[in-house]
Order: structure tokens, then sequence, then C-alpha cells
């Protein structure tokens, strides 16, 4: 089996040098992508049996971590290629074939992307408002979508949007060279610079039938089992360790400077200083108990619980908000070093601002957890737009 964690490792040091480039230059990092791909990184997750690394969601999440501290674009752009086939490879050891097809696929060098976001109203995963009009043999999508991280590498599309007829919620997969579907580059952000993140195109885009996942329709309860817990599992798990990632790289950087800088006068190095000391412990105040419950979600799906959303959720908000109050102290210990360019901090900074974007926002996820411990029906309303 292969050690995938030293793989991440060898990678991270090739793509560190050239972070601050991709992040200048606000490209898209596509020589970090083709190394991924020639060292089986994107086929990781991809179950053994189908030709792929066999990486369980434990150890992607701890290379994760590792590529995220060199170069978090190149981190999060992969990562919306790997936790979907991360959960379907998880699905497929549950005896789950639908996705066999795809994984196979990324198997044989595919690479997959998506975007749930509509670019008009930012509606995400619990609806859309991305028209799909029922026609013969399938659907007709017309709209545009935002946020399709990958978006210059990707073969393979997939997305959502609402049958015009009965409101339920769509998924569906195409592939890139599907006529009337474009990407546009719009992506010119502050943080999370060389993920590409573009908008999507449907121009009368035909989906056919059997390329259609059908969701939940307006009114209809969910079910949440196994089989819908996996994904956003997956993703809830693996954006947590992405914005730890970095926040541990502020961390090294700002640990090392304290304990071998000393300034004129001072016998020992600044490390010593009572508001150094107390600003490293702030960092780790709010780091490990995040890293605690991120290890801790892994452990107890690996021990067969099908997590409930609002814990599934409160992982993402935790580790995000703990890395963007770490790497903020970090700043405050480095003083006004911290922003300049000449070093990597300024860019961590920058970058774990991305995080409270990703679905479910703080607001979102509050609504959840205070929902669940309070017994109240989730879609009880007054409620939080959906998103």
């Amino acid at each position: 089996m292969t050690d995938w964690t030293a793989v991440a490792t060898e990678l991270a040091e090739e793509f560190a040098p050239r972070a601050a480039a991709v992040d200048r230059e606000g490209r898209f990092p596509v020589e970090n992508i083709e190394r991924m791909q020639e060292a089986g990184y994107l086929s990781s997750v991809v179950p053994v049996e189908l030709g792929g690394g066999g990486a369980d969601l434990a150890t992607f999440a701890a290379c994760q971590q590792i590529i995220a501290g060199a170069c978090a674009s190149t981190a999060l752009a992969t990562n919306m290629h790997l936790f979907g086939i991360g959960a379907a490879a998880e699905g497929w050891h549950a005896g789950e074939r639908a996705g066999e097809p795809i994984l196979q696929a990324v198997a044989g060098g595919t690479v997959v992307g998506g975007s749930l976001t509509d670019a008009a109203t930012g509606l995400n995963v619990r609806t859309s408002s991305t028209p799909a009009r029922p026609v013969e043999g399938g659907y007709v999508v017309s709209g545009r979508k935002s946020f399709c991280s990958l978006a210059p590498a990707l073969q393979f599309f997939w997305g959502t949007a609402a049958d015009t007829e009965t409101g339920a919620l769509l998924l569906f997969g195409l592939p890139r060279e599907t006529p009337g579907l474009s990407f546009v580059d719009t992506w010119d952000t502050m943080s999370m610079r060389g993920t590409g993140s573009w908008d999507v195109l449907f121009d009368d885009v035909f989906v056919p039938a059997q390329a259609v996942q059908r969701g939940t329709a307006p009114g209809e309860e969910l079910v949440w089992d196994a089989e819908r817990e996996r994904p956003f599992a997956w993703f809830a798990v693996s954006v947590a360790a992405v914005y730890l990632g970095i926040a541990r790289a502020a961390t090294r950087l700002t640990y090392e400077r304290a304990r071998t800088r000393t300034v004129t006068g001072a016998a020992l190095p600044t490390a010593h200083r009572p508001d150094q000391v107390y600003g490293a412990a702030e960092i780790e105040l709010a780091l490990r108990p995040a890293e605690a419950m991120l290890r801790d979600t892994i452990a107890r799906r690996a021990a067969g619980e099908v997590l409930p959303p609002e814990d599934l959720q409160a992982l993402k908000h935790v580790a995000v908000a703990a890395a963007s109050s770490a790497v903020d102290r970090c700043v405050r210990m480095v003083g006004g070093h911290g922003i300049f360019r000449t070093l990597p901090l300024e860019r961590h900074y920058r970058d774990v601002r991305a995080g409270q974007f990703h679905p479910p926002s703080p607001d979102t996820a509050a609504e959840t957890i205070g929902k669940a411990v309070l017994g109240i029906d989730l879609g009880a309303t007054p409620r939080w737009p959906a998103e």
C-alpha cells in the first residue's frame, strides 16, 4: 500500500517554493495538478480494486493538511475533486455500485469538478434556482454557476439544477465537452487566488436522464442515512483539514521566528517575552480543540457511526474559525513584518478567510446546531435563506 502522507510531503516540498507566485499572479497552478496526477494523488482515494490508491478518510485528511500548508490553493482546488470521489469510494466498499464508472474513470486519469452554487442567488446544497426543463430523454439546463474550483483542469463536471415542473433538486454529471457547457474565468479574489474557481455557463445544455440523480422535492421529508451522510462528511472533514493545515503552517513560521530572533539589547530570543508566550498559548488553545474534534469525527465514522448534520457542520465551523483566529494571532506575534509578502504569513492570513464561505455558512451552521439541541425541526420557520 502506498504511503500517501509521504507522497503528500514530497509534493508539498515541490509546491511550496512556487506558492507565492501562484498567489501573486492569481493563476491556476496547472503544473501542481499535473504533478499530483503523475504521483497518483488524484486517484489516491479510489479503491485499490478499481485501480486507485485505497486511501481512507483519515489518510486523505492528513494528506490535505500537509499540502495546504505548502500551497493552499492547490489543496483546496483538488479537494473539490477528491472529497466526492472519496465519498463514492466509501459507498463502493459498502456495496453501492452506482459510482463505480466514475471511480474507474478517475483511476484512469479523469479529473472531476463541479459547482452547486447558483451565480444569481447564491443558493447551494439544499435547493437550486438553475432551471432544468424536462424534455424527451432528459432535461435542458440554462443558467450560470459560480465557485467551480478546478475549472481549468476538470474533464467531468457535476452540478445541480431544479426540475421546472416538480421543483425537485437534480444532481447531474456531464463531460466538459458537452455542447452548450462552458467555463469563464471570473476568479479574482483576495483569498485562494489559485483555485481556478471559475463560473460555469449552461446555454440550453441537454442533460440525458441517465446522467441525473433526483434529490428531494419541495416539502419532501429528508431521510438522513449513511448514503446521504457520506459526501457531507468527506466535505466537512477535508475542508477542516485544509484550513487547519494552513493555520499550522502559519504557526510553524511564527514559532520558529520567535525562537530564533533576538532584538537588539536582549539576552534571550523573543520567544521568552511574556507577550509571545501568551500568544503561542492562545494559538494552541484555538487549534488543539479543533484538531481534536477533527480526529474524533474521523474516529467515530471509522467505528461505523453515521454522524448527524449538526455534528458535521459543527466540525467545519469550529475548524475554520479556529484557523482564522490562530493565524490572526500569528500575525500579531510576528508584528509588522507579518504583512510583508516576503513572508508567507500574509498569504496564510488571506487564505484562511475563505473558509467561512464554504457551506454551511456560520449562520446556517448555528441554525442547524441550535435547532438540533433545542429539539426544533430544521425546516421550521423562521430560518436563514437556503444555501
